[in-house]
């Protein structure tokens, strides 16, 4: 129903954030705003296609009958807020397998010049 409203929210939060903090490009903030705005997008347009979202008010059909507003929002909440902590977490082991491929190249940059002389 709802569930991408929360990454969506959360990257674009982050974008904004991120464009007044100096640790932005070291944490590699972009290709966590990136992997939160494409997922809930794509996510959108399939929830699009199967008319879960329409695009005149109130677009969300669940929002068609008062009954299953907390629903919508169980949803946003459970569903939203764990696609949101599995990016991050794909993020974060992103980030990890980054910096030991740049530690094992530096390493192999400094056997190899020292082995040249």
């Amino acid at each position: 129903m709802a569930c991408f409203i929360t990454p969506l929210a959360v990257g674009i939060i982050l974008g904004i954030l991120g464009k007044r903090f100096k640790g932005y490009s070291r944490l590699k903030l972009g290709i966590l705003v990136y992997l939160l705005i494409g997922g809930a997008l794509v996510l959108a347009v399939e929830h699009l296609w199967h008319g879960e979202v329409v695009l005149y008010p109130p677009f969300l059909t669940a929002m068609q009958n008062p009954e299953d507003v907390p629903t919508l929002l169980h949803e946003v909440s459970v569903v939203g807020s764990s696609m949101t902590f599995g990016t991050a977490i794909l993020w974060l082991s992103l980030l990890h397998i980054s910096k030991k491929i740049e530690i094992k190249s530096k390493s192999m940059v400094r056997v190899s010049t020292t082995l040249g002389t």
